[in-house]
């Protein structure tokens, strides 16, 4: 099973799916592109932890990923 985290103010969800069945892909790249609209930033990650690049799309073959929201400094 593949994950995406979403971190926030609330803590932490997880949305898993499996890439080889279609009904989950979709609704994780729904999932995706609707945090992507709300500004957050999408990291890959493997499961080891190593440290990743920003995502620009969804890859339903990526192991993790994890969605942050905006920072906002001044």
């Amino acid at each position: 099973m593949n994950e995406m985290m979403v971190l926030d103010a609330s803590g932490d969800t997880r949305i898993q799916w499996n890439p080889r069945r279609p009904d989950e892909v979709a609704a994780a790249r729904k999932r995706f592109d609707e945090l992507k609209a709300k500004h957050y930033t999408a990291f890959k990650v493997n499961r080891a932890g190593n440290q990743g690049e920003q995502m620009e799309g969804f890859d339903p073959e990526e192991e993790r990923c994890i969605f942050v929201p905006r920072m906002v400094g001044g």
